[in-house]
């Protein structure tokens, strides 16, 4: 078969499934793969054709002094056409693995988002974003806690790597034993990216594939340098180089700050100065240097706490900025492709300065559909914090990335109109909804712009536009008469550094706490979902039967959250998210039933609360509404008047409550939890609630394997709010053995702020209790208009 144009499609479980190729039965398109080594200096992307760059850009990344650059990444993105006989793997949770012929190694890159758009000839396209599988797993992964000490390499990275089912195969020479210590709250593959600049070495993850496709080993080679032997002679610019940009930022340091891990300083062993300098390259670069001023920096070393260990750090981390440094990008024709850390010379006599450089590759960009977009990046390095990857953490940290991207670059943020209506039209009094979102690269970063900075502009026949329109927001309501007329820009100078909402973790309640069990009504079992009643008693469910009909349990507490009284809905379903509505002092139940025992049917029901009753599954006070063919999760927003239903594959549809209640299932918006970093097959989802438009989902399973997480959605833009760790990014208080995520409710203060209830249920030392805590949601207030509008 031919290796270098196709992508095995594997599954969860890394068997074959299919086949995508550049002609064959299951075609892609625009994909893109980047691998790095290190990360260069682009944070400035225009310089000055006389700057000191000179006509001999000779340098040779000096490995030792770039230690702290070394930052491993792979990640990409593929276009696939729906309709075609393996489209409908593409999907986030399977894989695609690739053959590289120049390292001869096959990569699995685990799909962790798609994207789903139309074309202009109205085809649907999915669009799969992949990463190294090795980082993925590694993300998900956190290492046992030890405490601080020395430690070869050998042993920090089979910590880091324990239980991850990686092979690590050392090709290195490297003696160093620096301290390391573990806290056990850190991502593996944060740790990772600690380990490869601590010890200076470089890896190579790849996995090992038999005839049929199938994965036989996951290998994580560790060496000191990638490819050190490979050395290509000479790339010239209109021979063998398509372009060339070169990047130089001069911004030099003559005067350093450092600090240690714990803000320690270097007074005690530098003459009671806590600063270095280089008066050398201060009289090169800085015109005020006799009037005693410098360029100063700060730096804090991530690992190192001794005062001497931090100067001497220091002094050779100075050498790295104490000039101008340049990086270069380079477009290759297909035949001329070095691999990653070969060494290559390069040449372009009509650049001016002229340019003949030499360096390692560092980052290297493929396309197997288009190989005349291969790119080569080489150059200085320069030092980076130790970061997690960008995909990573839920895809926030993406986010972050995407942010700062966009904000230096404008031209990188792309707006996607999106039509959910259509744009047929049966009569000239209706109106579709139009949503505008935004895009910097593979990443929805619409959370973060403001309302006014998503802007429509509406074209007349003649294409002049039509200065009397003027309509902002992410979803607006189009007419017949500006459809086919209406292009939807982002002004980027309307994004933000926070999301719409966020969690207010500084001011978390905790309400208390309860023993599930009450014997005198003969409730047990584990609270799986609470809701609060306007005078300040509680609903709860509980999962009860499930081996035999699948009843859920309902049970009023007083305000103390002592059981009062309980009701049985028979075949109810688990009771992992339902709502309650009050009318007439009445309460009704909304969750799921199943009206006919024979047929895979659940129905969106509206259910009385009759204290210490069983209702049957076809009883005539329960009211039904739609029935869907599986078992859902239904929650209720009465406020905006919306209602989710939530699926075991991780699809969340939003309807209309007012449609519902007419018995129509018509879908408004819907999404997939595998679209937002939530991994269905290693974490274990729990429960939602609905705040239109947001979205609340969380997870984490009762064996404590994966991470407890709570995450919020904009279901009309589609972007993520944030993805946020109960145990690690706030503070509950929590000492339990066993903190399992239930409830994730959407409440409303006595000042009408929207709240996050949430409940776990935990166990310590043998004994089980529900801990309630509330989370008040902040929201992002409204930018001003820009000149004060």
């Amino acid at each position: 078969m031919a290796l270098n144009n196709q992508y095995l499609i594997l599954n969860s479980n890394l068997k074959r499934i299919g086949t995508l190729t550049v002609d064959g039965a299951t075609k892609f398109s625009n994909d893109s793969v980047k691998i790095q080594l290190a990360d260069a200096d682009t944070t400035s992307t225009s310089y000055d054709d006389d700057s000191n760059v000179g006509t001999q850009d000779n340098f040779n990344g000096t490995i030792n002094l770039n230690a702290q650059s070394k930052k491993f990444d792979h990640q990409g993105s593929l276009d696939v056409l729906q309709g075609q006989p393996d489209s409908d793997k593409v999907v986030a949770g399977n894989n695609l693995a690739y053959y590289d012929e120049l390292s001869g190694h096959w990569y699995v890159m685990r799909i962790y988002s798609v994207e789903e758009s139309n074309t202009a000839a109205t085809k649907h396209v999915t669009t799969a974003n992949f990463t190294n599988l090795c980082l993925y797993t590694l993300a998900h992964h956190y290492p046992v806690a030890i405490t601080a000490s020395t430690s070869s390499i050998q042993t920090a990275f089979n910590q880091c790597f324990n239980a991850t089912g990686w092979t690590l195969d050392y090709q290195t020479t490297n003696t160093m034993t620096p301290s390391i210590a573990i806290d056990g709250k850190t991502k593996a593959s944060t740790l990772l990216q600690t380990l490869i600049q601590t010890y200076d070495v470089e890896i190579d993850p790849y996995v090992e594939i038999d005839s049929q496709g199938n994965i036989t080993r996951k290998v994580c080679a560790i060496t000191d340098q990638l490819n050190a032997d490979v050395v290509y002679n000479e790339a010239i610019f209109g021979k063998n180089i398509t372009s060339i940009k070169r990047t130089t930022v001069s911004n030099p340091i003559t005067k350093l700050i450092p600090y240690g891990a714990s803000g320690n300083t270097i007074e005690m062993v530098n003459d009671g100065k806590p600063y270095i300098v280089d008066d050398v390259a201060n009289q090169k670069y800085n015109p005020d240097w006799q009037s005693g001023l410098y360029y100063e920096g700060v730096i804090k070393a991530n690992s190192i706490e001794d005062s001497s260990g931090v100067k001497a750090w220091a002094e050779e981390m100075l050498q790295l900025y104490n000039h101008p440094r340049t990086y270069y990008e380079v477009n290759v024709t297909p035949n001329f492709n070095p691999p990653l850390g070969a060494t290559i010379r390069f040449k372009d006599e009509l650049i001016k300065p002229v340019l003949d450089a030499s360096g390692r590759v560092i980052q290297r960009t493929i396309s197997k559909a288009n190989p005349y977009g291969n790119t080569v990046g080489f150059g200085e390095y320069v030092t980076v914090p130790v970061a997690t990857p960008a995909w990573m953490q839920g895809y926030q940290s993406a986010i972050n990335s995407a942010i700062e991207k966009a904000k230096e670059d404008a031209s990188s943020v792309k707006p996607v109109a999106l039509t959910p209506d259509g744009n047929n039209f049966t009569d000239t009094t209706q109106t579709k909804r139009l949503i505008l979102q935004a895009w910097e690269g593979n990443t929805n970063i619409s959370a973060y712009v403001d309302n006014k900075g998503f802007i429509w502009h509406r074209y007349n026949t003649d294409g002049t536009l039509d200065t009397s329109f003027n309509k902002t927001g992410y979803l607006v309501q189009a007419p017949y008469s500006s459809v086919g007329t209406l292009h939807g820009t982002i002004e980027t100078s309307y994004i933000q550094n926070e999301p719409e909402i966020k969690l207010q973790t500084s001011a978390i309640r905790n309400l208390g706490s309860f023993n599930p069990d009450d014997s005198t009504l003969g409730v047990t079992d584990a609270v799986q979902y609470m809701c609060p009643l306007s005078n300040g008693q509680y609903i709860t469910s509980r999962a009860v039967n499930q081996s035999t009909t699948g009843d859920v349990m309902f049970v009023l507490h007083d305000t103390n959250f002592k059981p009062i009284s309980k009701m049985i809905a028979s075949h109810g379903g688990h009771g992992s998210s339902f709502s309650v509505e009050e009318v007439d002092g009445n309460i009704y139940i909304w969750s799921a039933t199943k009206p006919d025992l024979n047929v895979n049917e659940f129905a969106i029901s509206r259910i009385p609360y009759l204290a210490n009753e069983t209702l049957s599954n076809n009883d005539n006070r329960i009211t039904r509404f739609c029935t869907v063919n599986r078992y859902i999760r239904v929650s209720v927003d009465f406020k905006h008047g919306y209602v989710l239903c939530g699926y075991d594959n991780g699809k969340h549809d939003v309807l209309r409550l007012d449609e519902v209640k007419k018995g129509n299932y018509n879908v408004l918006y819907s999404f997939n939890v595998a679209n937002y970093g939530f991994e269905w097959n290693q974490q274990t989802y729990q429960s939602q609630g609905i705040d239109f438009p947001y979205v609340y989902f969380h997870s984490g399973g009762y064996n404590m394997k994966d991470p407890r997480m709570v995450y919020a959605v904009n279901v009309v833009h589609g972007g993520q709010e944030f993805a946020s760790n109960y145990l690690l990014d706030m503070n509950l208080g929590l000492t339990d053995d066993i903190i399992e995520p239930e409830t994730c409710n959407i409440i409303y203060s006595k000042t009408n702020q929207p709240e996050l209830l949430v409940t776990f249920s935990c166990k310590y030392q043998g004994t089980y209790s529900v801990r309630v805590f509330v989370i008040p949601i902040k929201e992002r207030l409204p930018m001003i208009k820009k000149g004060g509008e």
